[in-house]
């Protein structure tokens, strides 16, 4: 009888690294993921590596989910994943695949001489490890809890900048001189597109909130009495929620490193791009 067992099994992918996620599992379905500890990261296969090449499936956001499922197991759905866990995740596998470097050129700030710096990238994963992103907040009295966005609406916002940008564009970029008449339907136009960024805008900050307390004590969890009391109260309650979404996407961002010129040897500061176009290259 012939043997069904290939000598090749012996040589499967093992687990590179094993990580904790940063947040613990907080803000996950059940079904999302099997553990929050010790999760095992593998190294990309060939067919990750050329799907984080394909402009198409990383804009939609299809080719990193999948890289996240194939390469950490437990993560069951990758769509799901967090904004506070996401960089970290792709981090962790960039380091089993490539190593724990990451080569970034850079041009001298004082003399323009371009260099290439490699920057570690387990300084990304503890700086991402340690923060403390806000959550909870206090206005007028009133507890605001909030919750990072998923990958899912990630991708959802950028496809959707990216339309209204694309619309700008091509309604701007007219050569043709326009009547009076073309010229008011188009400032109608670009009045249209500003007004969709700024309900996106209000759309992800009002997403964010999971509950408001009351001074009396009393909660509110559904969203759409949240959005009602965020959008027709006093100002301060959106932009102090606004403040904290971007201070947390601030503090999230990765952090840089000194280098210093090969020419002139002035120090700069120079940051790894988490661009996931060019974040999965070889380098």
């Amino acid at each position: 009888m012939e043997n069904s067992t290939s000598p090749l099994k012996k040589y499967n992918r093992q687990p590179k690294l094993y990580i904790d996620l940063p947040s613990k599992g907080q803000w996950y379905k059940k079904e999302s993921l099997e553990k929050v500890e010790e999760l095992e990261v593998y190294s990309m296969t060939a067919n990750d590596e050329i799907a984080t090449k394909t402009p198409d499936a990383l804009l939609t956001g299809n080719a990193i989910v999948k890289v996240i499922q194939n390469c950490v197991p437990s993560i069951k759905d990758g769509w799901a994943v967090t904004s506070r866990d996401l960089d970290y995740l792709l981090a962790s596998i960039r380091i089993a695949t490539y190593g724990d470097t990451m080569s970034v050129s850079h041009n001298c700030s004082k003399c323009a001489n371009e260099d290439n710096f490699s920057l570690p990238l387990q300084k990304l994963l503890d700086h991402l490890q340690s923060i403390q992103p806000v959550y909870e907040i206090k206005v007028n009295d009133f507890v605001i809890r909030l919750r990072p966005l998923i990958y899912k609406e990630i991708i959802a916002n950028q496809l959707a900048s990216m339309q209204v940008r694309r619309q700008l564009y091509q309604i701007s970029d007219s050569k043709i001189e326009d009547s009076i008449e073309v010229i008011e339907n188009k400032t109608n136009m670009i009045n249209s597109l500003y007004d969709k960024i700024s309900d996106q805008t209000k759309d992800i900050i009002c997403s964010v909130v999971t509950e408001v307390i009351t001074p009396d004590g009393e909660s509110e969890t559904n969203p759409i009495f949240i959005k009602d009391f965020i959008l027709n109260s006093e100002g301060q309650y959106f932009n102090a929620i606004q403040d904290i979404y971007l201070d947390n996407n601030k503090i999230m961002s990765p952090p840089s490193s000194d280098v210093s010129c090969s020419a002139c040897e002035h120090t700069d500061k120079v940051t790894p791009s988490m661009d996931y176009s060019s974040f999965f290259l070889r380098r």
